[in-house]
């Protein structure tokens, strides 16, 4: 009597011979290939629990420093950027306000003069009455208000900010994706 053949086909050998059915891939495999295909399954396993465990780390590095965000570098630019053009614009202000004080003094300083040389005249000339000296008190009563209260200069401010805002967007990606693609380049 003839031994039953129960040999088939090795899915890495193509050699005929008793198989083992894979439930993973579908294939059957002699014993030897099979022993290796199963030895590729745990490497592949392997490979895939390392970059578990180094996204893990990732995490854990991230939840640690948590200012070491790629991002936090761009809002500190524009953190500096910012600053930049609030201290350029102060500046241009500050010159603006005294330029326009010394402007209000000057003229303060002509009209003063102006009085001034008026009182020496009439101190020279020994010639004024009751009419001249409430003149004169008006004049420096009016220069004294002058300097005391100089031309209304104000700060208003603009609604409409000349800095950029920024904003932060996030997207809702799945941990899925990252873990995935993280494997992959990996």
């Amino acid at each position: 009597m003839a031994m039953a053949n129960n040999k088939t086909q090795c899915f890495k050998c193509n050699k005929e011979k008793i198989t083992y059915p894979c439930e993973g891939c579908s294939q059957r495999f002699c014993f030897v290939d099979l022993a290796e295909h199963k030895q590729l399954l745990h490497d592949e396993l392997h490979i895939i629990t390392n970059g578990y465990n180094e996204f893990k780390q990732r995490i854990n590095e991230r939840k640690q420093n948590p200012h070491n965000h790629p991002l936090i570098e761009q809002i500190n630019q524009w953190e500096r950027n910012s600053i930049g053009k609030i201290q350029q614009k102060a500046q241009e202000y500050r010159e603006s306000v005294v330029k326009s004080s010394e402007t209000c003094i000057n003229g303060i300083e002509m009209k003063f003069n102006d009085v001034s040389e008026q009182i020496q005249l009439l101190q020279k000339e020994n010639e004024f009455n009751e009419i001249n000296l409430n003149y004169l008190r008006n004049q420096l009563k009016e220069i004294t208000e002058e300097l005391n209260n100089p031309p209304n200069i104000s700060i208003e401010q603009n609604p409409r900010s000349f800095i950029n805002d920024i904003s932060t967007i996030l997207s809702k990606r799945k941990a899925k994706f990252f873990l995935l693609s993280f494997i992959i380049s990996n």
